[in-house]
């Protein structure tokens, strides 16, 4: 099975065999397409055992490990001593091997989703996976980032109900820089959210909240907006190469676009404030 998608811009083959019994679904499946130029490949296998690797060790993290040297990446996804996946990333080309008895019945979205390491894709194009709440207003996108439990959901449900807007996606977006422009793009990422549009909108406003007993609203600059948009950035923290772009993405994104710090009541005060400076 061969299946072509199109996820924030970057273009990606799956290549699937016809017993691992994969179906595209609710995440996947928004963000199909039927040609692609030049793709990343991903190439599935699966085996009894995972291959034999010999690379020095580049970093050990609860869920996974990477290996690597100067001509390829290698992720052994799972526990350490008994990891289900790996992925040998070699530029456009990508190798994943499943070992079979953690997958009796086959793969899932999130099986082909895990193999993708989006963060670090995303990286060659100017952008970052970035957790927020995002809603089209007025054909263009609105933010809401915040530390979890915040609010970021109860933003967009307020401005879904209120203003008619669409929830785009409950939990995650990438942001990009393309020719001078800040762009938000949905993505088959959504956490506990039933929301996964495949929408690239530019960016009007991102918008950080914190609760507060009454409304107020002030646009954020410099360091402060940096560092609030920097909360809710997800990186590989230990390639210093990722860091690099993903900071400077994140420079670019706090300069050209609106950031605002919202302390609000979980009401229609909040969708006011911000209405009233947008």
């Amino acid at each position: 099975m061969e299946s072509n998608y199109t996820l924030a811009g970057i273009e990606i083959t799956a290549y699937i065999p016809d017993d691992m019994n994969y179906r595209n679904g609710r995440l996947l499946g928004n963000f199909l397409v039927e040609t692609v130029r030049d793709p990343h490949a991903f190439h599935f296998n699966i085996s009894n055992e995972l291959p034999e690797l010999k690379f020095p060790v580049v970093t050990r993290q609860d869920s996974y490990t990477v290996y690597g040297n100067e001509e390829c990446q290698i992720r052994c996804i799972g526990e350490k001593s008994s990891p289900h996946m790996t992925v040998i990333h070699k530029g456009k080309e990508h190798f994943v091997y499943l070992k079979a008895s953690d997958y009796p019945n086959g793969i899932t979205e999130k099986t082909v989703l895990n193999a993708l390491s989006l963060e670090h894709l995303v990286t060659q194009i100017s952008g970052f996976v970035f957790h927020c709440s995002y809603i089209e207003h007025n054909g263009k996108a609105i933010l809401f980032t915040a530390p979890s439990g915040t609010g970021k959901s109860t933003q967009a449900t307020l401005w879904n109900k209120y203003r008619d807007t669409q929830i785009i996606n409950g939990d995650r977006a990438v942001i990009r820089i393309e020719n001078e422009q800040v762009l938000a793009c949905g993505i088959p990422f959504a956490g506990s959210s039933v929301y996964c549009e495949n929408r690239t909108l530019p960016v009007a406003a991102i918008v950080y909240l914190a609760q507060a007993p009454q409304t107020t609203i002030r646009k954020m600059r410099g360091y402060e907006a940096f560092s609030k948009l920097w909360e809710g950035v997800s990186v590989n923290t230990w390639d210093k190469e990722d860091m690099a772009n993903v900071s400077y993405a994140v420079e670019q994104t706090a300069s050209k676009v609106p950031v605002y710090y919202l302390a609000c009541t979980p009401d229609e005060s909040a969708v006011k404030a911000l209405e009233g400076v947008l």
